[in-house]
């Protein structure tokens, strides 16, 4: 349960890391369960470089299970192919709300045609789909890193606070400060922390929580995709 090492210089001023490690090591102990298994906690880090961060796509917590739960947010360790039938809806709608950015589908389109479609385009799995978004610096990570049942969810959103609030500043005071992609209430709240130290609000791209396919998408607007402003904004390719 340690940051790699390239973060651990680059947050040093940021954060009392000898500190903080005892702190989780403690926090982490007192769970009976947790998602994802503690070594996978900081995953997300290993996989890019601090100064490779062109975005930070923030969302709420790990996966319930940890067979899905690999420390990068949203991504389902579980799901090998798009025609694996998932436990949750994130990565389902997350998939339908990409080929709409494409006009490949809509809204009323069956998530059992969308699977056949994205078998047919280049990225031909989620791992591809999620590498393919770490690769370009989109930086995948929850609100809390970790999970141990929905009556504990409130102290582990607490508990991560600090280690957010450390962590975005030092992003934001790179020469070149990111992107910001906030899906759902709890990674929107991070919106007053990212302006203390950015002073522009088109750097924030704020949506709901993909969980919520009324919230991610439009019923009323089929063709409408959270991934269009996304794209438009970032310049990063996403599917």
């Amino acid at each position: 349960m340690r940051l790699p090492e390239k973060w651990e210089a680059f947050l040093k001023n940021a954060i009392d890391l000898s500190a903080f490690y005892p702190q989780l090591d403690s926090f982490v102990q007192k769970a009976e369960f947790l998602t994802p298994h503690p070594e996978l906690i900081f995953n997300v880090f290993n996989r890019i470089a601090p100064g490779d961060v062109r975005c930070v796509l923030f969302g709420e917590d790990p996966y319930p299970r940890r067979s899905s739960a690999n420390g990068v947010a949203f991504w389902d360790a579980e799901i090998k192919s798009w025609q694996d039938k998932t436990n949750g809806n994130s990565l389902k709608n997350i998939l339908k709300a990409l080929l709409v950015d494409d006009g490949l589908a809509d809204y009323n389109t069956p998530i059992a045609q969308c699977r056949e479609i994205a078998l047919e385009r280049r990225i031909k799995s989620p791992q591809e789909l999620f590498q393919l978004w770490l690769s370009q610096g989109v930086l995948l990570i929850n609100t809390s890193l970790t999970f141990a049942g929905s009556s504990q969810k409130k102290a582990h959103f607490q508990f991560w606070q600090t280690f957010h609030q450390a962590v975005i500043p030092a992003l934001n005071h790179r020469a070149e400060s990111p992107f910001y992609i906030l899906w759902g209430k709890k990674a929107q709240a991070w919106t007053d922390t990212i302006l203390q130290s950015i002073d522009d609000t088109e750097k924030i791209i704020r949506q709901g929580h993909p969980t919520f396919i009324h919230q991610f998408l439009k019923k009323e607007h089929p063709e409408y995709s959270p991934f269009t402003a996304i794209r438009d904004k970032t310049g990063l390719e996403w599917f």
